[in-house]
């Protein structure tokens, strides 16, 4: 245990190792910030299920009131692509 007098003394002071003209050093400092990041995903957790009948219901009552407002607004494009899409999910979701 180094004496109190010892203890802010340069270590070339204590070890006598170092020549008369080398700076002591008080430990490496190392100032390096990283740019790594580390994501956890919960793969133990994700659950794949079929979709629901209340899904697919939903789709079709969709679909059936995108056929209804196309019938007040006959000449309107938006509403046939609409129609294709609500048509198309109805069908995958059955």
């Amino acid at each position: 245990m180094p004496k109190p007098t010892e203890k802010d003394a340069a270590a070339s002071e204590t070890n006598g190792s170092r020549s008369q003209g080398s700076k002591p050093r008080k430990g490496t400092e190392v100032v390096a910030p990283s740019s790594r990041v580390n994501v956890a995903f919960p793969f133990s957790q994700i659950k794949l299920q079929e979709p629901s009948q209340e899904l697919a219901d939903l789709a079709g009552v969709v679909f059936d009131l995108v056929v209804a407002v196309a019938e007040w607004v006959p000449d309107d494009d938006r509403l046939d692509e609409l129609r294709a899409r609500a048509q198309a999910l109805r069908e995958r979701l059955r």
